[in-house]
């Protein structure tokens, strides 16, 4: 058995309630520092008013909702100054907090809100009819719903409502953190962050409240040289997404780095945060990398003060590495992890940059390279599935313990399900995925989902999903494989229309739609995706990506 380890020595592993973790200040941050400012209000929360409004509205869930320990508050929203502060609030109950993707559609929410068990809501006010819609499919009370912003809306009443009031709000009238020993802190789930793991519809990961912390720390051993203190980081990146939750929610209240809070990704509206606030740390998707690399606006703005940009959620090639190296100056990383994994495993250094790298390993892990096909560890250079085990790997999914076995063995190794090979000097790199999810923009979308959608059509008889790459925007896209009945009319715009109409903007078929006259299936059933992909390679055509 060959197990690789950090470089950098293990660090302490916290054993409190993640809140106790995040407000432990190592860098002594003053209460009067702003660690979170909205880069269109302006409005900003600082250290101290960011402690106290986390436990206002955690003392107004308990004693005006009676919320308690294991129930579950869903955030539905895009960012938002205070979304860490709901966020947090839940979990000084040891409560739960679960996050949900702002596109979804009523559906898709409910889906997501009776899977986890939520019994109250904060939604952006623009998402509120959709909010309504998906809590009236699982019974959520109306009453049970609130929203972000300092209006009402139809009725619907802001969350800071719940809180008491500021005069009310002096330590010793609002309730005390549950403290938490190591093992209740390693068993007691706080966040519900929904993955599609490796088939089929998302899947809940819940994580602990040492997952949450341990991975912040394991993070913060790989900073640069830059004193949070003196960093500015753009908060783009949907925080919805584990990716943006644990780097800016997380970890930026831990450190005491100054987050700017774009409520939405707007190429322009960036630039110019960029430049209005001097950010010097972006965390970024690919997609965002190329348009940096491509768009004549960038000219427009000054983006000297950018320091270091860390690439995540999908690979980056060593290609767009090498153009955004050549545009800017700048220090650039990858990072490579999973939901599962609270999220991140593998981390790169800004001060040794290696190109096309998804990075080392982070301390307090252990990683191994298996052979899928001999279930022997691969030597340095060959391919093999990533393996990990340590503190960060999630308590498992949801209501799915089969799910849970199938990707944690019973040592504790967690199958990623994603091929890589490691060098000499211990840098790994992401070379293929066992897996069959599409990659969107750093989202995840299950083609068995999209399928099952397709098969609900009256005129498709068969389909099988596959990803395909989009070289212009840098992403891969869904492209769906039809079978229609021998009398359809039916036509590739129409399929798309379809499945448009039924799910979030990330699971468009944006690769298009090609008809065939069978899905390719092994004697057992299961499709054989790469004799699709042969398909396309005797007959490509150009992706449709513009939906």
């Amino acid at each position: 058995m060959t197990i690789y380890r950090s470089r950098v020595p293990d660090q302490p592993v916290p054993k409190t309630n993640a809140y106790t973790f995040a407000v432990s200040n190592p860098n002594k941050t003053p209460d009067s520092y702003p660690v979170i400012v909205d880069a269109q209000t302006k409005q900003i929360i600082t250290y101290g008013e960011w402690k106290r409004d986390t436990r206002r509205l955690a003392t107004g869930l308990q004693r005006k909702l009676g919320f308690k320990r294991g129930d579950v508050l869903a955030l539905f929203s895009f960012n938002q100054v205070d979304y860490s502060v709901a966020l947090f609030a839940p979990l000084i109950l040891g409560a739960i907090t679960t996050t949900v993707n702002s596109a979804y559609t009523a559906q898709e929410l409910a889906y997501q809100l009776k899977d986890a068990g939520a019994s109250t809501m904060v939604a952006h006010p623009e998402l509120l009819s959709v909010a309504i819609e998906g809590a009236s499919m699982v019974g959520m009370p109306r009453e049970r719903i609130f929203l972000f912003g300092t209006e009402a809306k139809d009725g619907f009443l802001p969350y800071s409502t719940l809180m008491p009031s500021l005069d009310q709000s002096r330590e010793g009238q609002l309730v005390e953190v549950l403290e938490m020993d190591e093992q209740t802190a390693k068993t007691t789930t706080a966040l519900i962050c929904y993955s599609s793991g490796t088939t089929g519809k998302s899947k809940g990961v819940e994580l602990s409240h040492t997952n949450v912390a341990v991975n912040a720390v394991q993070v913060v051993s790989f900073d640069g040289p830059v004193h949070p203190h003196d960093n500015v980081v753009l908060s783009v990146l949907p925080m919805y997404h584990l990716y943006s939750l644990q780097l800016h929610l997380v970890c930026g209240i831990y450190t005491g780095t100054q987050s700017i809070v774009l409520q939405k990704f707007n190429f322009e509206e960036f630039l110019r945060a960029i430049q209005e606030f001097k950010i010097k740390t972006l965390n970024l998707v690919p997609p965002q990398v190329l348009l940096m690399v491509k768009s004549p606006l960038v000219d427009q703005y000054d983006l000297s003060s950018v320091i270091q940009m860390n690439v995540g959620a999908a690979p980056i090639s060593k290609e767009l590495i090498e153009a955004i190296l050549a545009k800017y100056s700048l220090a650039i990383r990858q990072a490579y992890g999973m939901s599962e994994l609270s999220p991140g495993s593998h981390l790169g250094r800004y001060d040794k940059m290696v190109h096309g790298s998804a990075g080392l390993v982070l301390p307090n892990q252990e990683v191994r390279l298996v052979d899928p096909e001999t279930g022997r560890d691969a030597a340095p250079g060959e391919r093999g599935e990533i393996w990990v085990r340590g503190p960060n790997v999630m308590l498992g999914y949801r209501n799915n313990p089969e799910a849970t076995r199938a990707t944690i063995d019973p040592e504790g190794w967690l199958h990623t399900g994603d091929i890589g090979v490691v060098d000499a000097e211990e840098n790994f790199f992401i070379v293929d995925r066992m897996k069959e999810l599409i990659k969107y923009k750093g989202f995840q979308v299950a083609p068995a989902e999209l399928e099952a959608i397709l098969l609900t059509h009256a005129e498709i008889l068969d389909t099988a999903v596959i990803g395909v790459d989009d070289p212009e925007q840098a992403i891969e896209v869904p492209l769906a494989f039809v079978v229609k009945s021998a009398d359809s009319g039916l036509t590739a715009e129409q399929v798309v229309s379809f499945v448009s109409s039924k799910v979030a903007p990330h699971k468009k078929l944006r690769g298009g739609v090609r008809f065939i006259d069978a899905i390719p299936k092994s004697a057992a059933g299961k499709i054989l995706r790469k004799d699709l992909r042969a398909v396309l390679q005797r007959d490509p055509q150009p992706v449709k990506a513009k939906l």
